[in-house]
């Protein structure tokens, strides 16, 4: 259920310092948990009184893939996995937020490795901060929706939180 305070309708930018996205998956063969973190290298947030005004734009640094293991963090934006070299970019693109009796629902596309795929993240949280807003919410994604790494070496799903905060754009 979320949880909220009044936030400003507005643009607000995405703060790129103060915004934190961590990811858990299932190490190979079902060993143990791996996670980690991904930086948002920019975006925004749109917010208005009428929720089909709403809209989400971000995007993902992929090289900044980090776990605890630099091996594995290397073999992770390589071509194998994520091929950061050439798609830099994880994009997320949402627009209306939903309402699932007490739980709001944004639907969007996430784009990695050059393949798009809905993804809904479930918001948790919606408060208003100093000079403009922070957002948590949680999805599950499915890494073979797009294309990433081979199969059977880590889970199929990622569990992924987000921590998103945003700067009222002058």
């Amino acid at each position: 259920m979320i949880t909220a305070t009044a936030v400003a309708a507005g643009t607000y930018a995405i703060d790129t310092a103060r915004s934190t996205i961590r990811f858990t998956a299932t190490h190979a063969f079902g060993l143990g948990p791996v996670t980690g973190t991904f930086t948002v290298r920019d975006g925004t947030i749109t917010l208005a009184a009428d929720p089909a005004g709403c809209a989400v734009t971000a995007r993902v640094d992929a090289a900044s893939f980090t776990t605890d293991k630099p091996r594995r963090d290397a073999d992770v934006r390589s071509k194998r996995f994520l091929d950061a070299e050439r798609h830099p970019d994880l994009g997320f693109v949402a627009g209306r937020p939903t309402r699932d009796g007490d739980r709001w629902l944004l639907p969007g596309t996430l784009t990695v490795r050059g393949t798009t795929a809905p993804v809904t993240l479930e918001l948790s949280s919606g408060t208003a901060d100093a000079g403009g807003c922070r957002f948590r919410a949680q999805a599950r994604i499915d890494r073979h929706a797009y294309r990433v790494g081979p199969r059977g070496i880590i889970g199929r799903y990622v569990d992924v939180e987000f921590d998103i905060v945003g700067s009222t754009v002058p």
